[in-house]
């Protein structure tokens, strides 16, 4: 295992995976280390919806894409300045997640008020996690629009009172992946 550090600090977004599944030990080891986020009030409040199935995957990614259609094409000003991406959305077939073998989608109690934040501390502990043990993942923001919908969450399992919280893909890379600038955060000191 790498030092905490490094593994911070080379941790990348992977949207290219070989086809080998994830061995479910290694999903309960990030699972495991997802508990141990912080959470508000220590309420813990969330659920695991482990999903290897290709097809399931593949199907949700349709839905997903055709949920982010009319926003994509709201997010730019001039559809014509983003066309691979519009066209993307469009095209049966095209992976919302990249074909990785694995997703996990983090769910959070909605009767807690701090839910999103300790979902996301937990999904930040399984993607460093993952990056220890060579283990590529990625966090799918677009996917959420499908998994607002509470039909599509009850069909893949959700626990009732739960939403999508962090829709997380995981899998073993291939190839590289470019080390991307890190711009200098602005910094106001108060003393």
């Amino acid at each position: 295992m790498k030092d905490i550090i490094e593994i911070i600090k080379t941790r990348r977004s992977i949207r290219n995976y070989k086809e080998d599944p994830v061995p479910d030990e290694e999903i309960k080891f990030l699972i495991d280390c997802a508990r141990y986020a912080p959470s508000g009030m220590n309420m813990q409040p969330w659920s695991f919806l482990v999903i290897k199935n290709k097809e399931v995957i593949q199907k949700l990614s349709e839905n997903g894409k055709k949920a982010m259609i009319p926003l994509a094409e709201q997010m730019v000003d001039d559809p014509r300045k983003a066309p691979g991406f519009i066209s993307f959305l469009k095209t049966k077939g095209t992976s919302l997640f990249y074909n990785a073998p694995l997703l996990v989608i983090i769910l959070g109690n909605k009767k807690s008020l701090t839910a999103d934040w300790d979902c996301a501390m937990a999904a930040q502990n399984m993607m460093l996690a993952a990056h220890s043990i060579g283990i590529g993942s990625c966090w799918i923001g677009f996917a959420m629009p499908a998994l607002m919908d509470e039909k599509i969450l009850k069909e893949l399992g959700a626990p009732s009172g739960y939403k999508a919280v962090a829709p997380l893909i995981f899998g073993y890379p291939r190839g590289e992946t470019a080390m991307l600038i890190r711009n200098e955060p602005e910094v106001k000191w108060l003393r």
